[in-house]
């Protein structure tokens, strides 16, 4: 497993900058209220990142990712995201809103660019060295 930054394509850039971004949005605010609120880490969000792990290793470990799987794991994601932000409606006095904050609307941003990244990336081909 090996970051090859120079030499992945744009499905394996954006996979990895989407990755990051996902993983800084579990220490944002996932929830807020105005006086209070939660990040991803402690309203149980980090569970989400697990559908990341097949895309990501793929990416670190230069194989192909099956575009099967690698759909279910990042459009799994986007549904499972919109649920959560869907279930963050609250009622105060007499209005609806939505209490969702930004980490989980960028974790949603996210999920969607993984999958382009999905859908784009190509392994590298290996070099072998010439000694």
């Amino acid at each position: 497993m090996k970051f090859d930054w120079e030499n992945w394509n744009l499905g394996g850039r954006i996979i990895f900058v989407a990755a990051c971004a996902a993983t800084v949005s579990m220490f944002m605010d996932w929830v807020s209220v105005g006086f209070a609120s939660q990040s991803g880490l402690t309203q149980g969000a980090f569970l989400l990142l697990a559908l990341w792990v097949y895309p990501v290793l793929m990416l670190f470990k230069n194989k192909s990712i099956s575009r099967a799987w690698g759909l279910i794991c990042s459009i799994a994601s986007v549904v499972l995201t919109s649920a959560y932000i869907s279930s963050k409606s609250i009622d105060i006095f007499g209005k609806t809103i939505n209490a969702a904050a930004t980490g989980a609307w960028l974790f949603l941003l996210v999920s969607i660019a993984l999958i382009f990244g999905v859908i784009k990336y190509i392994p590298t081909k290996s070099v072998e060295n010439k000694a």
